[in-house]
């Protein structure tokens, strides 16, 4: 009998770290939980493909339906939703200028186009090239990317807006962000697994790029690396194949943060664009047919 209590012990022993190894990766499988407090709330559903979104300064949201051609606005106040273009060139990238207007790059049109978000009148500003997603600098020089001729675009501020190439590259780009700075362009490699960063000079000339995030991928290796935030800790915040990705810079020296991916919510295909609302209390997340946010944890996105 005292035998078979040793046994068991020993058995005990020997188990007992597998069961805490166990219990451990049981706790991490919902990553979701480390940065949201709740659950998907969608915002706006039945679209073609839900894409570029932006926040005014007064916290409206838009966001764009790309093969419809359709920009939509939601009331911060009331959470009405509203079409506020209904021929938009099939504009898929947004973002709010310096001057308080709202850019987008028609690719359909060719063009960017400029909206005054109280008339709503919308106005060219550039065209003859594709485009698809948007940054623009304080000073007001806009950048998008073109993955049809492999190219990032650059934008003179008004009133020149003189179009040229900022950059020809060997890969298809397609998001695009600043960081916090709005010294360095973030250019996401489409079918790859990389997002690049480029100085960006005074003037809105580009310097040499070098690898700065590493996303997960499938199997396959391809990442559909879209829409994306730079947070202030220099943290990437992005839309990509396998869902909502938060990872730290490659030349991140710091082992308290390691990357987390949040897979696609019920059925949807991969996440096309993210965005924090401006009090950082909301994520908003773009999928094929439906925007969705979620109620960010204090302090977990940074």
């Amino acid at each position: 009998m005292t035998w078979i209590v040793v046994m068991n012990l020993k058995f005990l022993l020997l188990i007992l770290p597998l069961c805490l190894s166990v219990q451990h990766v049981q706790s991490q499988t919902d990553p979701a939980a480390t940065l949201f407090t709740g659950k998907p709330v969608i915002i706006s559903e039945g679209h073609q493909f839900a894409e570029g979104m932006a926040f005014d300064a007064e916290g409206n949201f838009y966001f764009t339906d790309v093969p419809a051609g359709k920009l939509f606005r939601v009331d911060a106040k009331t959470g009405k939703k509203s079409l506020f273009d209904d021929q938009s060139g099939k504009t898929n990238g947004i973002a709010i200028g310096p001057d308080g207007m709202l850019y987008g790059c028609a690719g359909g049109d060719k063009r960017i186009y400029r909206w005054d978000l109280k008339s709503g009148k919308k106005t060219p500003v550039a065209e003859g090239a594709f485009s698809n997603d948007i940054a623009i600098t304080r000073s007001g020089i806009i950048f998008f990317t073109d993955p049809k001729t492999q190219s990032v675009w650059r934008v003179s501020p008004a009133p020149e807006r003189k179009l040229t190439k900022a950059a020809a590259l060997p890969w298809r780009p397609n998001g695009i962000a600043l960081n916090p700075k709005h010294d360095t362009l973030m250019v996401a490699e489409f079918g790859a697994d990389k997002v690049h960063r480029f100085p960006v000079a005074a003037d809105g000339s580009l310097g040499k790029s070098e690898p700065a995030y590493r996303l997960a991928t499938g199997e396959d290796g391809r990442g559909m690396l879209d829409g994306m935030v730079v947070m202030p800790s220099g943290n990437l915040l992005i839309g990509t194949a396998r869902g909502i990705q938060l990872v730290p810079p490659l030349s991140s020296k710091s082992a308290d943060f390691k990357a987390i991916v949040i897979p696609p919510f019920g059925d949807r295909p991969r996440c096309n664009y993210v965005r924090l609302s401006p009090d950082g209390q909301w994520l908003y997340a773009a999928f094929r047919a439906d925007i969705v946010r979620l109620p960010v944890r204090k302090g977990a996105i940074r």
